[in-house]
């Protein structure tokens, strides 16, 4: 889901750029055929472009960065918790909602769509039929405007003169030839799973207005034509469209299309305008997905071996290791198994301190008490080293806090199964576990 809304955000601001370049460099040219090319390949590639990934990855950082802590391999497994749905109860989740109410936009949208054909299609089973070169005429008794779906037009021949019948079926003729429904279908398809993108709606609109100027530019072929059209455009002022899913001899851009028509035709040089998005277009396209992560030297991020670390909590009186890094006879199966990590054992609430400088990448607090790791943070480290505290009695940091090294992060407690205060530590480098005791120096601490 979120993959979806980063997706459905990358591709609105793309959108967004083209609709902006159409509206301020390419609205008033009479290349309307440009412009109807121009709106097609805009809304095609707003859905595209974010797909496309730029990101330049060297395997070196990558691994040393993108940590995950598997905790499927972990110690959790070996301590047979309850499954997590059954710890953790019903929690209201807001991506379920979100997902709810974009699905009621996505039929809503659809149904709408679907209706729409359906009482298209009642409207040609209902009305007489009249086939002239490549249209089919269907005659109907309302006072709609003229409209047109595919090769079909849809007239009231009685309100219509001869000549306003003849221009008329010019005007829907083109609408037909040029398949002006497709991209109206088209549209309206992604306007059902973009439905809370503005941007679609407009350019929809500019969409249906350039079909309505490539249609008037084809039934204008001279001056004393053009008066005759512009008069037949008047007497629709008042009449109304039958569906969005139609090309309709629509009176709300009446005004729109006359100054069009009155229009000197724009110089073939204004093509060349469609150059200037090339720089825009081409900063969005890396703005979305490119990044480059520079090689490092991971010798000098490296933290080796040889107890360079914090200790996590100071040597003192009952501080003690119980049970080390590596196979042990572990303390509730009472059976041989590999501990990956190291029990220091303190009295409750004795303060525990992060090993080394970094940052809070998980804080648990859908845990359950006396299950599991119980409380448990982990911090993430340079070099790809990661740090995990578990069984703690309360926390004294926060997620996605920047800790320095020797910084209180919380204290020991039981929290999780265990068979008293401590401390379960682990690190992994680079995503695997490795011996705490290869980085810091526990000598100081008594063993059990």
């Amino acid at each position: 889901m979120t993959d979806f809304i980063l997706y459905s955000i990358k591709s609105g601001l793309c959108l967004a750029i083209f609709y902006g370049f159409y509206q301020l460099v390419l609205v008033k040219d009479t290349h309307v055929k440009r412009n109807r090319f121009y709106l097609l390949t805009a809304l095609m590639f707003s859905f595209i472009l974010p797909l496309i990934n730029f990101t330049f990855d060297h395997e070196q950082l990558a691994k040393a960065h993108q940590f995950v802590w598997e905790f499927e391999n972990s110690f959790e497994d070996q301590l047979q918790i309850a499954e997590p749905n059954l710890r953790e109860g019903f929690r209201f989740d807001s991506r379920f909602l979100i997902c709810i109410l974009y699905a009621l936009g996505v039929v809503t949208i659809l149904g709408r769509v679907i209706l729409s054909l359906v009482s298209i299609f009642k409207i040609i089973q209902a009305n007489e039929i009249k086939r002239e070169g490549d249209l089919n005429l269907v005659f109907i008794e309302q006072t709609h405007s003229p409209y047109s779906f595919f090769n079909y037009v849809f007239l009231n021949p009685s309100i219509l003169s001869k000549t306003e019948n003849k221009q008329i079926l010019l005007h829907e003729s083109i609408h037909s030839k040029q398949l002006h429904s497709i991209d109206l279908l088209a549209v309206e398809l992604v306007k059902a799973f973009f439905w809370f993108n503005p941007i679609v709606y407009l350019l929809k609109n500019a969409l249906v207005e350039v079909h309505e100027y490539c249609a008037d530019q084809a039934c204008v072929v001279d001056d004393t034509n053009k008066i005759d059209y512009q008069q037949c455009l008047f007497q629709y002022v008042e009449s109304k469209m039958n569906s969005n899913l139609t090309s309709a001899f629509k009176s709300s851009l009446i005004l729109k299309r006359i100054k069009m028509i009155k229009k000197s035709n724009t110089s073939v040089w204004a093509h060349f305008k469609l150059i200037l998005i090339l720089p825009v277009l081409l900063i969005s396209m890396l703005s979305f997905d490119y990044s480059e992560t520079k090689s490092v030297n991971m010798e000098n991020k490296t933290i080796p071996a040889g107890h360079d670390l914090k200790l996590p909590i100071k040597a003192s009186v009952g501080v003690r290791i119980t049970s080390p890094y590596g196979e042990r006879m572990h303390p509730i199966k009472k059976k041989m198994l590999f501990h990956k990590g190291i029990d220091i054992s303190a009295h409750q609430g004795t303060p525990i301190y992060a090993i080394a400088d970094g940052q809070v990448h998980l804080l648990e607090t859908n845990y359950v008490e006396g299950k599991a790791y119980g409380r448990y943070i982990i911090i993430q480290h340079d070099g790809g080293l990661a740090s995990l505290y578990s069984q703690m009695s309360r926390y004294n940091v926060k997620l996605g806090e920047k800790v320095k090294k020797g910084d209180v992060i919380g204290y020991v407690g039981s929290s999780g199964i265990s068979t008293g205060p401590h401390l379960h530590l682990e690190i992994k480098k680079n995503g695997e576990n490795v011996n705490p005791a290869d980085f810091i120096d526990f000598s100081s601490l008594k063993m059990k």
